[in-house]
């Protein structure tokens, strides 16, 4: 690899061509459009990395993952979020990094082609989101019974 061919490309590299031009009403309806499309990955993100780093510590009704499996014991709970933070950051990750590249490409689309360029990666955004949901849901009801104890296949099983 050669330095100075990095240098000179990095070099042309201008930040404000990815910003939409504000001066225009499609450069408003761009800037819109960014921000829609990019919303739910990086919600996804800080959620999950809130789960993984400062979980609420007893199931509640207000803060948390409420599914009636991680509601039924401390166990539960605790390793609900432990992998709901696991799913949502690295789901929320992938999508921010492909979301961006998505919102990169608007510029060279006519209006009508990038809000449904938007509509589509929203609806992925969501179908995405309620496949980790369920899959989650579904990790909490196999290693746990209703009544919070682990099944007896899982009960040698320890967190990390």
């Amino acid at each position: 690899m050669d330095l100075d061919a990095l240098m000179a490309i990095f070099s042309e590299f201008d930040v404000a061509a990815f910003l939409p031009q504000l001066d225009t009403l499609m450069g408003w309806v761009e800037m819109f459009l960014r921000l829609l499309v990019m919303a739910g990955p990086l919600l996804m993100l800080l959620f999950g990395l809130v789960y993984l780093l400062a979980p609420p510590k007893e199931a509640n009704y207000s803060l948390g993952w409420r599914f009636w499996w991680s509601m039924a014991s401390l166990d539960a709970w605790q390793f609900t979020h432990l992998w709901a933070g696991r799913v949502w950051s690295g789901l929320g990750l992938l999508l921010t990094l492909i979301m961006a590249f998505v919102c990169n490409a608007f510029r060279r689309m006519e209006p009508m082609e990038m809000v449904w360029a938007a509509a589509k990666s929203i609806v992925w955004e969501l179908v995405l989101m309620g496949i980790a949901c369920l899959a989650i849901n579904i990790a909490v009801m196999a290693v746990f019974d209703k009544d919070g104890f682990r099944r007896k296949d899982y009960e040698e099983y320890e967190e990390e």
